[in-house]
């Protein structure tokens, strides 16, 4: 068994297919079936199943290529070791952030840090939780922001911050009303995150949304949460905000914004990695900007109450 074969079992796991995953390697269709089937005879253990289209990763399949994982990521570990101990930082750090935060974070320490290390290339990539997840244990990313906790193998997590939730309200809506009840709430005039997004599954999750499309007439599925500002501006109702979104608001804005009452609510932010992670140093830099850029009320847990993002994978 080598670390060639396993990266070569990783590749065609991801792309489930033998001539796409061997045109990505650059070595022939054969050679990397060949490849594979070494591999799986000297393990005893059929990785694949090649009677599907697209092919599937057997059960045992999926276990041995999560630690297959590990074992390449830590060879790259030692590929990266010398540049690591080099005092100026070069280089680039693939990093996947959640849509709803990228917007409104990534203007509060991108310039410093890119001033201050402009070797450095940061690559930011905007995806779902899921693909966060699946793409820093595969080693396609780096590092990931997201909103946890998350109980995932292969993944641990490093608090940044936490953002209140705070709900954004039409002037004709709830206008003399400072702290809103959960109970109170009408989901017909209440604006989310299309289904799919961990931050939709929060609001899910605390709000008790199980019937919030019934009978609406005008339905909005959107990935953005400036757009579900815009649409409480002008066609009235409201929606639900993390405390970084908020800070972009204007002043007259900033006059619809509301608390829950009771305890307040709050999500997460933290940097996921796998646990025997490379780029340490970079990651540590990536983290020391963010954190001196972020509200200092933001950088402690206080009295909120953490609401879980659901995260749910194998």
């Amino acid at each position: 068994m080598t670390i060639t074969q396993l990266h070569y079992a990783l590749q065609l796991g991801k792309y489930q297919n033998f001539k796409r995953a061997a045109e990505v390697l650059s070595i022939s269709q054969p050679g990397l079936s060949l490849q594979i089937q070494k591999l799986e005879d000297e393990i005893g253990i059929k990785l694949f199943n090649r009677s599907t289209t697209p092919l599937k990763v057997t059960k045992d399949g999926e276990l041995f290529l999560i630690r297959a994982q590990e074992l390449v990521s830590a060879a790259r570990q030692l590929e990266n070791f010398a540049s690591a101990l080099q005092e100026d930082f070069s280089g680039t750090l693939q990093i996947g952030i959640i849509p709803t935060l990228a917007p409104f974070l990534l203007p509060l320490f991108s310039k410093s840090i890119h001033d201050k290390h402009p070797d450095l290339q940061l690559v930011f990539k905007e995806q779902i939780t899921e693909h966060v997840v699946r793409n820093v244990r595969n080693g396609d990313l780096d590092v990931g922001i997201i909103s946890t906790p998350i109980d995932v193998y292969g993944i641990k997590h490093i608090p940044l911050f936490y953002e209140r939730f705070y709900v954004y309200a039409s002037k004709d809506d709830m206008r003399d009303i400072q702290e809103v009840r959960i109970e109170d709430i009408n989901y017909n005039t209440l604006w989310l995150l299309d289904e799919g997004n961990c931050f939709r599954d929060q609001i899910n999750d605390f709000c008790d949304l199980k019937t919030v499309r019934e009978g609406k007439k005008f339905i909005y599925q959107s990935n953005s949460i400036d757009s579900l500002i815009r649409i409480v501006d002008n066609r009235g109702g409201y929606t639900i905000l993390p405390e970084l979104t908020t800070l972009s608001l204007s002043d007259y804005q900033e006059d619809f914004l509301k608390v829950f009452s009771g305890k307040p609510k709050a999500r997460e932010i933290s940097l996921i990695m796998t646990p025997n992670y490379d780029k340490a140093r970079y990651i540590n830099l990536l983290k020391d900007y963010i954190t001196s850029n972020i509200p200092h009320h933001m950088l402690t847990k206080n009295d909120y109450e953490i609401v879980d993002p659901n995260i749910q994978m194998a």
